[in-house]
C-alpha cells in the first residue's frame, strides 16, 4: 500500500487548523477555569471509530509530539491511534501512569484513574488529565460544585458516575496543587473538573 492510499483513508482534521484549534483550545480553558459550566464545542471535526466528536477536537487542539495519549480498550481502535498519530504526532501509550491525556468512555471500568500522574510539588502542571466520554452533560442537580472559578456553587450532573469516581475525586481535591483535572466531553457538549473543585454528591 502506497503513502497516498494509506493517507487517503484517514480522516480529515480541522478544516482551519489554526483557527480551528484556536476556538476549541478558549473553550477548553474557559471550562477549565469555570468548574461545571457547560459549553458547546465551537467546531464540527470527522470523528474516528474509538472516540466522539468532542473528545476529538479536544485532542486535535492539545495534543503535539510532546504529548501522550492513552487511551481505554474501547477506544484504542485502529482509526482512533492512526488519527491522532497523523494529525498531532503524538505518541498513543499502553501506559496510562505515562500519559498526559487518558482517554476512556464513563462505562469503561474506570480503575485506572488511580494509576494516572498527579505531577509532584516541583511540577505540578506534570499531571494526566482525565478525558471521559458521556452520553448527556446537564446542570441537573446531582453534584454541587464549590471552588475557585465558581461563584457560590454549580449543579452539575454526569449520568453514570461511579462511586468509585467520587471517591478518587475527594483525593484527587487534597493533593492540591498535584492532582488530576477531568474533562467531560459529551457528543457536542464539555463540561470540566479542576482539580481544585469540590463536589458533594446530592
Amino acid at each position: 500500500m502506497t503513502l497516498q492510499s494509506q493517507t487517503s483513508e484517514l480522516l480529515p482534521g480541522f478544516d482551519h487548523a489554526a483557527f480551528d484549534s484556536n476556538a476549541v483550545f478558549r473553550v477548553l480553558l474557559d471550562a477549565l477555569s469555570r468548574p461545571g459550566r457547560i459549553y458547546d464545542v465551537p467546531v464540527s471535526v470527522a470523528t474516528p471509530d474509538g472516540l466522539n466528536a468532542t473528545t476529538t477536537a479536544t485532542l486535535l487542539a492539545m495534543a503535539d509530539m510532546d504529548t501522550t495519549i492513552w487511551l481505554s480498550p474501547t477506544c484504542v481502535t485502529k482509526a482512533a491511534t492512526d488519527h491522532l498519530k497523523f494529525h498531532c504526532g503524538c505518541p498513543i501509550s499502553d501506559d496510562v501512569a505515562k500519559a498526559d491525556f487518558a482517554v476512556a468512555r464513563i462505562d469503561d471500568d474506570l480503575s485506572f484513574i488511580t494509576h494516572l500522574s498527579v505531577g509532584n510539588a516541583e511540577y505540578p502542571d506534570q499531571s494526566a488529565t482525565l478525558i471521559l466520554m458521556v452520553d448527556e452533560i446537564s446542570n441537573a442537580p446531582a453534584m454541587k460544585l464549590t471552588g475557585p472559578g465558581i461563584k457560590d456553587s454549580h449543579d452539575l450532573d454526569i449520568k453514570k458516575l461511579p462511586a468509585s469516581f467520587h471517591a478518587w475525586r475527594a483525593e484527587n481535591h487534597h493533593m492540591f496543587p498535584c492532582g488530576v483535572d477531568v474533562i467531560f466531553a459529551s457528543p457536542t457538549k464539555i463540561a470540566a473538573l479542576s482539580r481544585t473543585t469540590r463536589i458533594e454528591v446530592i
